[in-house]
This record gives C-alpha cells, structure tokens and sequence, in this order.
C-alpha cells in the first residue's frame, strides 16, 4: 500500500519531517502482546533507520519482500527493488517489526540481535510515511509485510493493531491505504475488524497474478483522532 505519490525505483529526496510527535521514549518503547494462539510477540519500533537493524534481518526481509512482489497478488511493483533501496525505502522514516519470543522468556533481553533465527522468529514488518506530501502530510499511509512462517496466525491484527498505536504518536490525523485489492479478502477483513472503512475504489487497478481479470483497488481510511478529542 505505498504512499500516493510514491516511486519506490528513483532516487528519492531527503524523507518528508514528521508531524508533531510525541517524546521519543513513547516512540521507541516496544509493544508485547500475544498471537491467537496464545504466543509471545515483541514489535520492535524502529526510529533510526535501517542502519539501526541487524544486517541478517534486513537481508531477511528484502528477500521476503521481493518474494512478495514477485508473487504479484498484494503490491503494485513488478520487480522486486535492490537490497541498496530496500532499507531506506521501508525502514527510513518509522517501522516496526514483529518478532516471535519463547513461552519461557528466553529471548528476554535479546531485541533484535544479529544471531536471531529470523526465518523463525521474525512474524513481519510494516513502516509508516506520509500519504501526501506538505499541508497533507497529516495524513499517512502504511505498507504491510507478513512473512512466509507466520501465516494464519493473526499477526497481521497485531501489527493493525500496533499500527493504529503509533500513528497517532506520530503526530498523523488520519490513515488511508491507497491500494487494497479487492480480491485480498483477508486484509479487507483485517481492516474492517480494526474500524477502517472503504472510502473509494479504482476500478480495474491492477494486473494481478491471481485473477484473469483486472482486479478493482479499494480506497481503505480511518480518523485517528478520538471525536471527543477533536472538541478540546
């Protein structure tokens, strides 16, 4: 779901300043939660930059990622972008990544260190940017990465979940996904589980390798912003 007006294969400028945000310990602290099944989960913001991440997990997901493009049924890119572009792209402004612990704690006090398994214990990925640039910086946008091991088991409500912690941290007013294919049925589930609703739709977005078809892209959005909130 990249940012509306966003080009993942040029140079890009410095990124866009965030809006207000709040003091960087409420950023930086990460969230623990369960999956459904009842295991431990640790995501880990990531404030710094790529440079701030273990080379082994960075590497990790640019594979993951590239998988993901070449699948061809949930982004918009026909070729996967150069592990040079991937972290910068994914990881330079804010993201968060999702990270399996053990029942036992055994993990504790690990983080994100270079010898973790990841093809085991990463869950998944997203970032969160501004959808438009400038006076409608306000408004953001986020890009979601599941990985292979983790499927079906709920951490794509984790990481909605999470997300809709830290965007308003960030200082955003409001979420939109751009491209939410609609024959992606459970992400639109996710979505509205989580309160978004379908604000839009682009008729035969995209060339997808799982449909014959054209496949219409659905406009997603959410306030972040209690309405009792807006009142003070």
């Amino acid at each position: 779901m990249p940012a509306i007006l966003e080009d993942p294969f040029t140079n890009p400028p410095a990124p866009p300043s965030l809006p207000s945000q709040k003091s960087p310990s409420d950023l930086s602290t990460p969230i623990k939660t369960t999956l459904k099944s009842g295991s431990p989960v640790t995501l880990y913001p990531i404030t710094t930059g790529p440079s701030s991440l273990p080379h082994s997990l960075l590497r990790f997901l640019h594979a993951e990622f590239s998988a993901e493009i070449e699948r061809g049924c949930t982004y918009p890119m026909e070729e996967p972008m150069e592990f040079a572009r991937f972290g910068e792209y994914w990881f330079g402004l804010f993201g968060v990544v999702a990270v399996l612990d053990s029942p036992d704690g055994e993990e504790e006090g690990r983080g994100l260190s270079e010898d973790r398994d990841w093809e085991r214990e990463c869950l998944g990925t997203f970032y969160v940017k501004p959808n438009y640039p400038g006076r409608c910086s306000h408004v953001c946008n986020a890009g979601f990465l599941t990985t292979g091991a983790a499927r079906n088991q709920g951490v794509g409500v984790v990481m909605g979940r999470a997300y809709l912690h830290f965007a308003p941290l960030l200082g955003y007013k409001y979420s939109v996904f751009n491209l939410v294919f609609e024959n992606n049925v459970a992400s639109v589930k996710i979505w509205e589980k989580l309160g978004f609703s379908v604000i839009g739709r682009v008729p035969g977005a995209a060339r997808l390798t799982n449909s014959e078809e054209l496949v219409d892209a659905l406009i997603i959005g959410k306030d972040l912003v209690p309405k009792d909130a807006e009142k003070h």
